[in-house]
């Protein structure tokens, strides 16, 4: 497989363990896309699963794929941004080895992207699905200003991270911080919009569909993820309120 130059778009997609029908879902919805010109990068954060993984990949024989092993188990955040660091394109669409893409995601996101140069990068609204293939809408706040942009960072998360795209101009030298196991997204998101005063929206289509599983998140891990949102959330209020 090799990595093709000089694309408009690259796509992340970091990947673990991940059960094949779900891969093979995941992989099928962005090689499906009605935008079809992208580098796609797949990145192994689990080497000693490689073997089932990459013939999983390798089956589809697609030159827009790019097969990128960690050495090591790194985590979403550090496989994230080996992603990013070897995006070649001008926009980076993030996306989960388990979720599934939009047919009309990618050339959707360009259009607003090109069509809004101010925004640095937009996410969606998502239709949440269950094993016994129930569903729910997940919707994100379409802001109207800074201000409402701002103000929907106290309220929880206000973009799905599998449904962003990035301006590679607009990350720069930021990436997710690996330290944050849970909110690295969120931390990501607050330090562009609050740190480097991006701007950024959600669409109000429904781009993807999100993947809920059988397994519960454990108490720690929403522990986790509280202690981690209040610690995002306090360093932009200190930087809103002092300003």
């Amino acid at each position: 497989m090799t990595q093709k130059n000089n694309t408009l778009l690259s796509v992340v997609m970091p990947i673990y363990k991940t059960d094949e029908t779900y891969l093979r879902e995941a992989i099928e919805s962005v090689l499906a896309q009605t935008y079809p010109d992208f580098e796609f990068l797949v990145i192994n954060d689990s080497p000693e699963d490689e073997a089932r993984l990459k013939s999983i990949v390798d089956s589809y024989n697609d030159k827009r794929i790019n097969w990128i092993t960690n050495s090591s188990n790194l985590e979403i955040a550090a496989s994230s941004n080996i992603g990013i660091d070897h995006a070649q394109g001008l926009f980076i669409a993030m996306m989960d080895h388990d979720d599934i893409c939009m047919p009309m995601r990618f050339e959707t996101q360009i259009r607003f992207l090109i069509n809004n140069p101010s925004i640095g990068f937009v996410g969606g609204q998502a239709e949440g699905f269950y094993p016994d293939k129930s569903s729910v809408r997940l919707d994100y706040q379409i802001s109207s200003s800074v201000k409402e942009l701002k103000q929907s960072f106290f309220d929880g998360v206000p973009f799905l991270n599998p449904s962003v795209m990035f301006r590679k101009s607009a990350l720069g030298n930021l990436r997710y911080d690996p330290n944050y196991k849970v909110c690295a997204d969120y931390d990501l998101f607050a330090r562009l919009i609050f740190g480097q005063n991006i701007l950024a929206n959600n669409l109000p289509e429904v781009i993807l569909h999100y993947r809920f599983h059988n397994a519960s998140t454990s108490l720690n891990q929403y522990l986790l993820a509280e202690e981690e949102t209040n610690k995002v959330q306090t360093w932009i209020s200190e930087l809103t309120f002092s300003s």
